[in-house]
C-alpha cells in the first residue's frame, strides 16, 4: 500500500519542493536518440544537461521518494520497477522544465540578481558540505557544480514566478462553489422513471429509497461544481436550498433529479478554488512552453538517462538538495 501511494504521488509532485509545475515535450520537436553527445543526457535548445547534473536529480528524487522514515522501499522486498520508472520521468521533467525555463530567461533578458546569486552561492555551500565523502565520489560533483546546477533551478523559479503572475487569482464564491448532493441518473430519455421518481419524492419518500430504486449509476452521493458537470445540471443543483430537489433535468447524457444536501460545502469549494487558480496557473505556463517548443528542438539521450539510472544504484543518502535550495531562497 505504501508503495502503491509513493507511486500515485510521482507525477504530482516533480515540482512541488519549489512551486513549479511539472510538464514533458512531446511530438516532433522532441527527438530520441541513441547517439552520443558527450558528457550530457539531453538538450534544449542551446542548453544541455550534463551526466552530473542528472545524477544529483536523480539521485535525490530516488531517496525523497523511495525512502519514508525509517523505511527505504529499495532495501525491502519489493518489485519497485514501477516506482523507479516513475522516479525516472518525474526527474526528467523536472529538469526538461528548468531548461526550457532558463531559455525563457535568456530571451527575456531575466536574471538572478547579486544578492539572489550569494543566497545561491550560499545554498551551494551547504548542500555541498552535506554531502559524505561516498555521496561525493559517487556524483563526481564539485560545489561549483552544485553552484551551476542552483543557479538554473534558482532562475526557473524565478521565471515561473512571474509568468504565473500574469494568471487571474480571483475567483468568485459561485465558480468555486462546491455542493453535496444526491444525483439520480436515468437512461436518455426516460422520462417515464423520471417522472415516477418526482412523485414519490413529492410524496415523501425519503431521497435515498427513490436513488437506489431509480438510478441507473449506483453511486448517487456526489459533489457539483461548475468543472464537473454540464451546465444544465449545476444551473438547476444551484438554485436549490437544502433539502430541496430538482424536476427532471435533461442533458445529452440522460436525465438526472438533483436532490440539494449541503448548498455550499465550505472546505470542498476552498480546494476547488485552489484547483481553479493553480489550472490558469498551468494553462499561462503551457502557453509559455508550447510556443518554445515550437522553435527549440529537444534532444533526449536514452542510452545515456539509462545508463545513468542504471548505474547511480541507491547506496547516495543525500535527499537534500532541493530543500536546502528552498530554505535560503525563494520567490
Amino acid at each position: 500500500m505504501l508503495r502503491k501511494k509513493l507511486i500515485a504521488m510521482i507525477a504530482a509532485a516533480a515540482f512541488t519542493v519549489t512551486g513549479l509545475s511539472g510538464c514533458t515535450f512531446d511530438g516532433k520537436q522532441v527527438i530520441f536518440t541513441t547517439g552520443t553527445m558527450p558528457g550530457t543526457v539531453f538538450r534544449i535548445g542551446k542548453l544541455s544537461c550534463s551526466r552530473k547534473t542528472a545524477r544529483v536529480y536523480l539521485a535525490n528524487y530516488y531517496n525523497i521518494y523511495g525512502k519514508t522514515g525509517d523505511i527505504c522501499l529499495w532495501e525491502q522486498n519489493l518489485n519497485t520497477s514501477r516506482l523507479v520508472q516513475n522516479i525516472r520521468k518525474a526527474a526528467i521533467d523536472r529538469l526538461s522544465v528548468v531548461y526550457a525555463l532558463n531559455l525563457y530567461a535568456d530571451e527575456n533578458d531575466i536574471d538572478l540578481t547579486s544578492q539572489e546569486e550569494s543566497l545561491v552561492e550560499k545554498a551551494a555551500g551547504s548542500y555541498y558540505g552535506s554531502l559524505s565523502a561516498n555521496d561525493r565520489k559517487a556524483l563526481d560533483v564539485s560545489e561549483s557544480d552544485i553552484r551551476g546546477m542552483y543557479e538554473k533551478e534558482a532562475l526557473a523559479s524565478k521565471v515561473y514566478t512571474k509568468i504565473v503572475s500574469k494568471a487571474d487569482d480571483e475567483v468568485s464564491d459561485e465558480e468555486a462553489r462546491v455542493m453535496d448532493a444526491v444525483l439520480i441518473t436515468f437512461e436518455a430519455g426516460d422520462e417515464t422513471d423520471a417522472d415516477k421518481a418526482l412523485r414519490e419524492l413529492d410524496d415523501g419518500t425519503d431521497i435515498s429509497i427513490v436513488a437506489k430504486e431509480y438510478s441507473t449509476d449506483k453511486k448517487t452521493s456526489v459533489n457539483i461544481c461548475r468543472s464537473s458537470y454540464p451546465d444544465e445540471i449545476c444551473n438547476a443543483a444551484f438554485a436549490l436550498d437544502e433539502n430541496e430537489y430538482s424536476t427532471p433535468v435533461t442533458t445529452k447524457d440522460g436525465t438526472y433529479i438533483i436532490y440539494c444536501v449541503s448548498k455550499f460545502d465550505e472546505a470542498k469549494s476552498d480546494e476547488n478554488r485552489t484547483n481553479i487558480i493553480n489550472s490558469r496557473k498551468k494553462k499561462v505556463m503551457d502557453s509559455i512552453i508550447e510556443k518554445q517548443n515550437q522553435k527549440d528542438y529537444s534532444y533526449i539521450d536514452e542510452n545515456a538517462w539509462k545508463d545513468i539510472s542504471e548505474k547511480l544504484g541507491h547506496e547516495i543518502d543525500t535527499d537534500s538538495f532541493f530543500s536546502t535550495l528552498s530554505d535560503n531562497i525563494s520567490f
